[in-house]
């Protein structure tokens, strides 16, 4: 089993998508979910798109929790770093 990292732009965008009514108790039951899914190195279904970034971000991977709700990770030896949460709009401009 993999440690979870937790970056601080993670915390807060956990905090900013809870505050904004636009994701059900619903929603983060399954990211809990999937967190634990690639924290026990378990295969994640196809229907959530999980696939590596390219260019400034190609060492990270990103899944499709919901439409357009992406959770961006990074997964090595020991550890499951959990990076980004939100739209591909919030998560991309931080790279430009």
């Amino acid at each position: 089993m993999l440690e979870i990292k937790i970056e601080k732009a993670f915390k807060k965008d956990i905090a900013r998508d809870k505050k904004s009514g636009l994701y059900s108790v619903e929603d983060f039951e399954l990211l809990k979910i999937m967190i634990t899914d690639l924290q026990n190195e378990r295969e994640i279904d196809e229907k959530f798109k999980r696939h590596l970034l390219k260019g400034n971000m190609k060492a990270f991977e990103s899944l499709h929790l919901k439409g357009d709700w992406l959770l961006i990770f990074k997964v090595d030896k020991k550890y499951l770093n959990l990076l980004m949460l939100g739209k591909h709009t919030q998560v991309y401009k931080k790279f430009k």
